[in-house]
């Protein structure tokens, strides 16, 4: 009788275990699923997933926003996080995003003060021109009728436009003729001004609301859309903005991307000298996926801004930081590498520009790599980030996305490279080609992190 029970429980447990494990293999493979929504291709060799093909790190033909026109009116002193967030996600569900540029207000350039820098943000990243996610104009350039959004940035840039008629009067044009005008934190100081704003709902940063509370009603949430106006609270809540933008366009659309990795731990490792888009715009979306993120600094061997030796900040490509300067230390933490447990994490994240080169010259991060890929934990990384890894030597007979610059490092450790790849699921190694491809490293990362 006893043998008899004990098959019968194992037979119990068996049937438990294995319909866990469908459960699980059936999440992995409705996410991949997600990743192919947009329209790019995802191509599957045996346990290698590639992300590839024409629209690899550009605008994508499906989405919510396809034939969608988004105008970014842009200042000096933008959101830095805001605008590469915006060009990144917008983009990914088919939007045509193009920055507006009101390119000759000359009072107020961002530090240092030249005039000749032209429209930058506020931590020194540029706009440029055409990029593969967005295109730029001078506003004056523009006509308001070709916009099915506009949205209006934070950061120091909305204080900057407020005072132009220009931007006020097309402002208005855009919003009487329908469209939906939109803004981020203090972004809605423009639209208050072409008084847009009275009798609305909205939320906003400190900076608008004790006006919002008295013209409408405020309400402290990440979100709200009110009739054709749609506004967010702060930075952290550019995710949940583009989003609702999708939704205004598409009232059947479904965030499937929201809260993915609830209960997953991503490391990213902040070296002097980060990619500023490569780590901003993901730790935004990772946090709204749901994960908890951890930044994880180490002592630089050199800092290419000497009047910062000596500060407990590190610093990114542009001027980006960490601590982040528009999220609140609430929703991440920044822990020293040397003090990171395998029992921590889930993920290591490593950004490219020049944070690979400290992570090799430093030593101790390439021994990290080696520590977590022995503890089987997905080590993932763009740009220039798998240099670091093949320095790790974990990059034989793999398949590698990457910039160019980590090409000959991967091929000499025995890795494969082609450029043409934006993203790679190879065993516990992911990777990711370029900035523009930051939302596809980020699905390839998920979809990893989702496998059984």
């Amino acid at each position: 009788m006893k043998k008899v029970f004990t098959k019968v429980m194992g037979l119990i447990v068996t049937i438990g275990f294995m319909f866990f494990l469908s459960v699980i293999s059936t999440h992995a493979q409705s996410f991949i699923k997600i990743a192919r929504e947009t329209g790019v291709t995802v191509k599957e060799e045996g346990n290698v997933k590639i992300w590839e093909g024409p629209v690899a790190g550009k605008m994508k033909p499906n989405g919510s926003l396809t034939g969608k026109t988004i105008g970014v009116l842009v200042a000096s002193e933008f959101s830095d996080f805001q605008a590469h967030y915006i060009a990144s996600y917008a983009s990914e569900f088919g939007g045509k995003v193009e920055f507006l540029l009101v390119d000759w207000v000359k009072w107020k350039f961002t530090r240092p003060n030249v005039k000749t820098k032209g429209v930058q943000g506020m931590w020194g990243m540029s706009i440029e021109k055409k990029d593969a996610r967005y295109t730029a104009k001078p506003l004056k350039e523009a006509d308001s009728n070709n916009y099915d959004a506009l949205v209006v940035l934070g950061g120091h840039s909305a204080d900057v436009m407020m005072t132009e008629v220009e931007v006020i009067d097309f402002i208005k044009a855009v919003y009487n003729k329908g469209a939906i005008v939109g803004a981020i934190g203090g972004g809605s100081i423009p639209l208050i001004s072409a008084g847009i704003m009275n009798g609305k709902m909205a939320t906003g940063n400190k900076v608008v609301s004790f006006m919002l509370k008295k013209i409408g009603t405020f309400k402290n949430v990440p979100v709200i859309k009110d009739g054709q106006v749609i506004t967010a609270r702060n930075t952290v809540d550019t995710p949940d903005f583009v989003r609702e933008l999708c939704k205004a366009f598409d009232p059947n659309f479904i965030p499937k991307r929201k809260g993915i990795l609830a209960g997953k731990r991503v490391l990213v490792i902040a070296g002097e000298d980060f990619e500023d888009i490569e780590l901003a715009v993901p730790v935004m979306e990772y946090i709204y996926r749901g994960a908890k993120v951890i930044l994880a600094t180490f002592i630089p061997p050199m800092r290419s801004r000497p009047p910062m030796l000596g500060l407990d900040v590190v610093q990114g490509n542009f001027g980006m930081s960490v601590p982040l300067q528009e999220i609140p230390l609430s929703y991440y933490q920044i822990t020293k590498l040397s003090e990171i447990d395998m029992k921590d994490f889930d993920v290591v994240h490593i950004p490219g520009a020049f944070c690979p080169w400290n992570m090799i010259v430093s030593g101790k991060p390439v021994e990290f790599l080696k520590k977590a890929h022995d503890a089987g934990k997905i080590i993932a990384a763009i740009c220039h980030g798998p240099i670091a890894v093949a320095a790790a030597d974990l990059v034989k007979g793999k398949k590698i996305a990457g910039w160019l610059a980590c090409k000959d490092a991967v091929k000499i450790m025995g890795g494969t490279y082609n450029y043409d790849w934006s993203a790679v699921i190879d065993g516990q190694i992911v990777t990711g080609r370029i900035p523009p491809d930051v939302p596809e490293f980020l699905d390839a990362i998920t979809e990893a992190v989702l496998i059984p």
